[in-house]
């Protein structure tokens, strides 16, 4: 038995890891979960003491969400909060419920009763599911399920700032904090592009619409009855410091400091001081040392790392075997690395700048027309091309070098193709820095790439290649951007972190390889 969404209607919060674990596998999607005595307690009663109940439901919120980050990573939970606040008949949802799940034994004629009175969004064939029908939620668990020390005063218009990328449990317990105490109003303010550039993997934080979607979505869920307005915000600021209706502030403890610098520029302007809220995030659960001690959108964009980003094109002018994947990316981005961890794992390698230098040797067709483009002052004292006399005519004029990438590119890529031809490996990845500019990637099943940041290829190649940073910064520059490499990746690493980070990013991102291939092999046999 399973749903596409699911409501658990929790009457023992202490319970809520138990039964998170064992209900993970029946719902697929997203889980509300409403604080209530099912079948006992009257939905329009829940508020009669609700403003001394707020830090008790501050701790219940913290507690649930806790402990869906340790069992239920891949649902979208949502506590509803609307049964908590206001006086209401009946729990209402976005998304239509498929399974309904009771944390307590019950008789079938008071289920059948609850479900029809009181929830107004069931499909027609809703299923429904006790803890004796999961067998796995006998015993009560005394599980601890976290704790936020907070006052009960409730606020006219709250507000919170943030980058929210890929909602995560942490954003939810902010707004749902926010929305829990705040009366008439509340203002979320989400950074636009401008301010997102200093954060790890900025080029994977889902565009400001999307996140601004996926805020107003969830508020709009979990507390419909409560106007908010989603903002993009250019600075730290946004609101905050203009909107004299405001009088509380969310923030995390790690943030409290700009929750100060926020009141600090309010007095400034003769605006009364904002309450400051902080909240307690929860750790990462199983974190790796590269990662962050607390849940952040950061670590969820390094687990990125390795995963299909981007869905396989079909692409019918190339043979499905070998599998031909194309890596490439910046200089000093780490390629040479994975291509070694990938030959490891069975790949065979195909290094497109150990194909370059053979490119220019006599008996080569290269060598010929090189001479013809631009004179025998290209050759050296041993007749073989000289590098360093081509690479003066080139990189000062761009009409000449274009003119040596449309002599060599061709030529290099019969090699590379003809290596492709002949490899018994059933996997061949191409090594090319110039994948995209060359358009080989045309060539290829999927193109993989690695991404650093600008600052830290030029701190390697200073290092590594003995340049100053100015001649660094030249060769980064005159290059593509991490973005173009982006949006050609179907798969992408980063060679930031310590080296057994990046090895785990290749084994995954080599596994799935090896499941997706399997697939397509399924696939043949049953066409």
């Amino acid at each position: 038995m399973s749903g596409k969404t699911g409501l658990l209607l929790l009457t023992n919060s202490k319970q809520i890891g138990l039964v998170l674990s064992s209900i993970q596998q029946k719902v697929t999607k997203t889980l509300y979960i409403q604080l209530l005595n099912a079948l006992t307690d009257n939905l329009g009663g829940i508020n009669t003491n609700f403003l001394t109940s707020i830090p008790k439901y501050s701790q219940e919120i913290h507690g649930i969400y806790t402990q869906a980050a340790r069992h239920c990573k891949n649902l979208d939970v949502r506590v509803l909060l609307s049964g908590i606040k206001y006086n209401i008949n009946k729990i209402k949802t976005q998304n239509p419920i498929d399974i309904v799940i009771f944390d307590r034994i019950y008789n079938r004629t008071d289920i059948d009763h609850f479900l029809k009175g009181n929830i107004s969004t069931l499909t027609n064939d809703y299923k429904v599911l006790t803890l004796d029908d999961a067998k796995e939620c006998q015993n009560e668990n005394n599980e601890e399920t976290g704790c936020t020390q907070s006052q009960s005063k409730i606020y006219k218009h709250g507000v919170l700032g943030g980058t929210f990328d890929r909602l995560h449990v942490a954003h939810k317990l902010l707004l749902s904090e926010m929305a829990l105490r705040t009366e008439i109003k509340t203002t979320v303010g989400v950074t636009d592009e401008t301010m997102i550039k200093s954060k790890v993997l900025h080029e994977l934080i889902e565009n400001l619409d999307t996140r601004i979607d996926n805020v107003r979505n969830f508020l709009s869920d979990i507390c419909p009855e409560l106007p908010c307005d989603v903002v993009a915000i250019s600075d730290q600021f946004g609101p905050s410091v203009v909107d004299p209706t405001m009088d509380m502030l969310v923030v995390s403890q790690e943030t409290i400091r700009g929750g100060n610098k926020i009141n600090e520029v309010r007095e400034s302007k003769n605006l009364p001081k904002l309450h400051i809220h902080p909240v307690e995030l929860m750790d990462e659960p199983d974190r790796d040392p590269a990662e962050e001690k607390k849940i952040s959108s950061s670590t969820l964009r390094m687990r990125l790392l390795g995963t299909l980003l981007k869905p396989i094109q079909n692409n019918t002018n190339i043979p499905q075997r070998p599998y031909v994947i194309g890596l490439t990316g910046g200089i000093a981005s780490g390629k040479s690395g994975l291509s070694h961890w990938m030959q490891e794992l069975g790949a065979h390698i195909i290094d497109a700048d150990s194909i370059a230098h053979g490119i220019y040797k006599r008996g080569k067709p290269c060598y010929n027309l090189l001479i013809e483009k631009f004179g025998e002052s290209i050759i050296g004292a041993d007749r073989e091309i000289d590098r360093a006399k081509l690479g003066a005519i080139v990189f000062k004029d761009r009409n000449q070098l274009e003119k040596l990438n449309n002599t060599v590119w061709p030529e290099m890529l019969k090699d590379i193709l003809e290596i492709v031809k002949n490899a018994k490996e059933d996997v061949v990845v191409i090594d090319a820095a110039i994948l995209l500019q060359a358009e080989w990637h045309n060539y290829c099943h999927e193109v993989w790439t690695t991404l650093v940041p600008k600052q830290e290829a030029v701190r390697r190649l200073v290092e590594r290649n003995h340049l100053n940073e100015e001649q660094a910064l030249l060769r980064i520059n005159s290059q593509p951007s991490n973005e173009s490499y982006l949006a050609a990746a179907n798969v992408v690493f980063c060679t930031l972190w310590h080296k057994e980070y990046t090895r785990q990013q290749v084994q995954r991102a080599w596994q799935l390889l090896r499941e997706r291939m399997c697939d397509d092999k399924l696939e043949n046999c049953r066409n």
